[in-house]
């Protein structure tokens, strides 16, 4: 069965992020579609086997249930050439990336930045990976600038946290360009904001000047401001 373009980004959008909510398919790829038709094509896509139900997402401290969590079916990864095994769970670090791109793609829509480049995964040599890869324009405010953002689910140790701040600081001494962008970790409660700060406070002061933690929902707010 021949599939649509649309079809085709939504299964290159799953694998870039690797795992992706059927709320983040929906905002991003079917916004000026009916309710009605991205239930069809993900289900088509599912029964084709381009698209795996992993299982739903938690709603909320509870974990009640909530919207599905897509992953490429083996024809997916067969059309896109795609080596590994499907994981047999939900991965909520893969999703709160996406959460922090579709807050992106929110204040592009609302006018309030243009996303000009965007990597998920983006190698930061010699030895970090930055989770997400943004350079953003402000047109308001005339200017440009570029971060990578760390997604943060409280569940890394200080000693961890400290181990990636010292790459991206090998990374800022090996860079001959001019400006290295913020490093900026995005976390959803302020106890785990407050841990990162003090953590950050202990580090050699040109090392604490690279770093910046906020909450997900401040974040577009205190970029604009960076």
């Amino acid at each position: 069965m021949e599939l649509a373009q649309r079809d085709y980004e939504a299964l290159k959008l799953t694998h870039t992020f690797s795992q992706l909510a059927s709320t983040h398919l929906i905002e991003l790829l079917f916004a000026d579609r009916s309710h009605s038709v991205p239930d069809k094509v993900l289900g088509r896509l599912v029964r084709l086997g381009y698209l795996s139900r992993v299982g739903r997402r938690a709603t909320g401290e509870k974990g009640g249930a909530g919207a599905f969590v897509y992953q490429l079916g083996r024809a997916g990864r067969l059309l896109l050439d795609v080596e590994g095994r499907l994981s047999p769970n939900v991965n909520n670090h893969a999703l709160m990336i996406a959460d922090t791109y579709l807050e992106l793609r929110r204040a592009e829509r609302a006018g309030v930045l243009t996303v000009t480049a965007w990597e998920v995964e983006r190698p930061v040599p010699p030895s970090v990976r930055a989770d997400l890869y943004v350079a953003l324009d402000f047109a308001h405010a005339h200017r440009s600038s570029a971060y990578f953002l760390e997604i943060d689910l409280s569940t890394e140790q200080p000693a961890r946290i400290r181990e990636k701040v010292a790459g991206y600081w090998r990374a800022v001494e090996m860079s001959t360009a001019d400006y290295f962008p913020y490093v900026v970790f995005v976390v959803k409660h302020q106890v785990r904001k407050n841990e990162l700060v003090r953590i950050f406070r202990q580090l050699p002061e040109e090392q604490q000047e690279m770093m910046r933690v906020f909450l997900i929902e401040e974040l577009i707010l205190e970029l604009a401001r960076l």
